[in-house]
């Protein structure tokens, strides 16, 4: 009798221990921090009435959809502390909507405050070792941080500046198909011709691009020539007129693949308020170019769904100058263009541009950088013309390392 009992004494210890493993694994997983997740969602007609989201009366619920990207930033954590309440912390969402207003429409748009001029001395000298009172639209893309930012001042989100400037090369008739999306007209004194260009240019993704500026001939094209405008009885027109004209301008609809975007660039007035330039961003469909929905990221933090608090920075002179003087980097020639230019010639390797942006540059730039977030940090490699190319950054309380 005790032979048996001690038999199955011994079988149920030897269960006990064999089923040990599985069970530490079972209550690690009970006791350790719940998985992030990754969520990705297209906000539905039906939120936007959802009262259990934005309550009855809002002006969300009132107007049934997010009027401009900013209202989306601003609304969108209410709609997810509701749907994903129970997410994790440091979870992120992907969120897709269409705003009402299908444009970007920024704080500071008021038409009159948009508009610069560049002058000789106090802009063009502004570029790196330039002589010239004048720029060809890649030099003016490249430009426009030393003038505008990042990093003095810091450029806002969707920020738009109508820029006219001496246009090189000086042509004398120009046929407007030959720079999409600018403005470009030629005034004879004399003997002597000076071609101006004018056209629009906005930071977003946290670079500076050029939109496509609409000009008075192609208003005019659809019938709104009397003061080159759209205004507010336009509205529900606004996308056909602007698919007219894109798919009327040769050498934008001739190269369009599907997915291509423009941003397009037009004067909006209202008569109950201030004229301003308004951005639609237009994708093509593989037939026609139509309004674009986007895409905002956000974070789970202690707690809460907030806006994704990613740093976007553009490398400026500064900081090319600092990376063209630290001889741990790239080669004697190489650093040498570097400082001459801004720019890193194919024989830069990226192991050397990420050692230099870590040592170089973000210290400098960011003294006082907050933990865990990223850095998304654009700078320019010249092949044939520059390219914005990015890499990303994290700082973990003590040293900078690159985001793979």
């Amino acid at each position: 009798m005790k032979k048996g009992n001690y038999l199955v004494a011994t079988a149920a210890i030897a269960m006990a221990f064999a089923s040990c493993k599985p069970l530490d694994k079972t209550y690690a997983t009970l006791d350790g921090a719940p998985a992030a997740k990754s969520i990705t969602y297209t906000v539905q007609a039906t939120d936007y009435t959802n009262t259990s989201i934005f309550a009855s009366g809002s002006t969300i619920n009132k107007q049934k959809g997010f009027l401009t990207t900013d209202d989306a930033t601003a609304n969108i954590p209410t709609l997810l502390n509701f749907k994903y309440y129970d997410a994790p912390n440091g979870s992120t969402a992907k969120i897709t909507f269409t705003p009402l207003s299908k444009t970007l429409v920024q704080t500071d748009s008021v038409y009159a405050d948009l508009k610069y001029t560049l002058a000789n001395k106090a802009d063009y000298l502004l570029y790196p070792n330039n002589t010239n009172a004048d720029f060809s639209l890649a030099q003016l893309l490249t430009w426009l941080p030393y003038k505008f930012g990042p990093p003095t001042p810091a450029p806002k989100t969707n920020e738009q500046h109508l820029l006219t400037w001496i246009f090189y090369p000086t042509i004398a008739t120009t046929n407007p198909q030959i720079y999409p999306g600018l403005y470009i007209n030629s005034a004879v004194s004399g003997t002597t011709t000076t071609t101006n260009a004018t056209g629009s240019f906005a930071f977003i993704g946290g670079a500076w691009i050029q939109c496509y500026y609409i000009t008075p001939a192609q208003y005019a094209a659809v019938g709104r020539g009397q003061f080159n405008e759209f205004t507010n009885t336009d509205d529900a027109n606004i996308p056909s007129f602007i698919n007219g004209i894109l798919k009327a301008d040769a050498s934008i609809n001739a190269a369009a693949k599907t997915g291509a975007m423009q941003y397009v660039s037009f004067y909006y007035y209202n008569a109950a308020k201030l004229a301003s330039q308004r951005i639609m961003p237009m994708v093509f469909n593989g037939t026609d170019w139509v309004p674009t929905s986007y895409t905002q990221a956000y974070l789970k933090s202690n707690g809460k769904w907030i806006p994704d608090p990613t740093v976007y920075y553009q490398l400026n002179k500064n900081d090319t100058g600092a990376m063209a003087k630290d001889t741990g980097i790239g080669t004697d020639a190489l650093r040498t263009n570097l400082g001459t230019y801004g720019d890193f010639e194919s024989g830069w390797t990226t192991s050397d541009i990420v050692k230099g942006i870590i040592k170089d540059v973000l210290p400098v730039a960011f003294p006082s950088p907050k933990v865990g977030i990223n850095y998304v940090i654009t700078y320019l490699v010249y092949s044939g013309g520059d390219k914005p190319t990015t890499a990303t950054f994290t700082y973990n309380g003590t040293t900078w390392t690159q985001v793979q």
